[in-house]
């Protein structure tokens, strides 16, 4: 027992390892940490000033740069871990042709998957981190670093982690059966964009869209990010729930995106293995 979960996790390391060293094409790290920094940055200072043009500066509509600057900072990790992510696994296939290996491997292949995944949403904290920073000087946020409620904030994004690595690695194994899927990630991360709470509340939604996106555990990890750090002084998609509230439904959404998301990488693993995915060569 104990060697395989010794071998279980150096084959997880090696995955991380692997997928830094792809996204990264191989460069310094600090190279890479500062391009991976200056996409969110310039989303966010785009967006500030559309904000500024719009409500021409007003501070009755402050409450809403920060909310827009909080989604905008935290969307880092969806963005590697769905969009980034997806289009690796479609690399590994097309462009670098050894996913067949990884996947006949002794590692089992989930945990490859997971390792891979581990890799982009690492790479997105200090993304997350310096947006938060420059929101706060360039900006006026009032963030104040020894008030935040980080037991909130970590717990939130642990389970908010989850249900992404278990979305992009089935996301993966569904687009493995494209010939040509490469921008399909991007639009899926793109799709979720809008439908989660990052730029604005979802209630702002037609009807049947809101209650999808309310099924979604990205609004509800969003709102307590935006609690946790400025503690009400905020703009609010749940205002009639408690913290407490929005954390249970935060876990029955991630409980439930695990269900769906094991059941669907079951059937797209065996529709891989029965039709010739893994390997099949690939168009760009």
């Amino acid at each position: 027992m104990g060697v395989a979960i010794a071998r279980g996790w150096q084959g997880y390391w090696a995955a991380v390892r692997l997928g830094w060293a792809i996204s990264s094409n191989w460069t310094r790290p600090l190279l890479f940490i500062v391009y991976s920094v200056l996409r969110p940055i310039s989303m966010a200072l785009i967006l500030a000033v559309m904000y500024a043009v719009i409500t021409h500066n007003s501070a009755a509509a402050r409450p809403y740069l920060a909310f827009l600057i909080i989604g905008t900072a935290f969307w880092s990790f969806i963005q590697e871990g769905v969009s980034e992510f997806a289009t690796g696994i479609l690399e590994d296939r097309g462009r670098y042709h050894v996913l067949k290996y990884t996947y006949l491997a002794p590692l089992d292949f989930p945990i490859f998957l997971v390792g891979r995944a581990t890799s982009k949403l690492a790479s997105a904290s200090a993304s997350v981190v310096i947006v938060l920073v420059v929101g706060t000087f360039a900006l006026g946020l009032p963030i104040n670093a020894l008030a935040i409620d980080y037991p909130l904030l970590v717990v939130a994004c642990l389970l908010a982690f989850v249900a992404i690595m278990a979305f992009s690695v089935t996301l993966s194994m569904v687009l493995l059966a494209g010939r040509d899927s490469h921008g399909y990630g991007e639009i899926m991360a793109q799709f979720l964009y809008l439908f989660s709470g990052a730029i604005f509340p979802i209630s702002l939604l037609p009807g049947p869209l809101a209650w999808l996106a309310a099924l979604s555990p990205l609004g509800y990890w969003l709102e307590l990010c935006r609690r946790a750090i400025l503690h009400g002084r905020v703009y609010e998609m749940f205002p009639q729930l408690s913290d407490g509230e929005v954390l249970g439904r935060l876990v029955l959404a991630v409980a439930g995106t695990l269900v769906l998301g094991y059941f669907t990488y079951l059937i797209s693993d065996r529709m891989a293995r029965r039709r010739g995915y893994i390997d099949m060569e690939s168009n760009w």
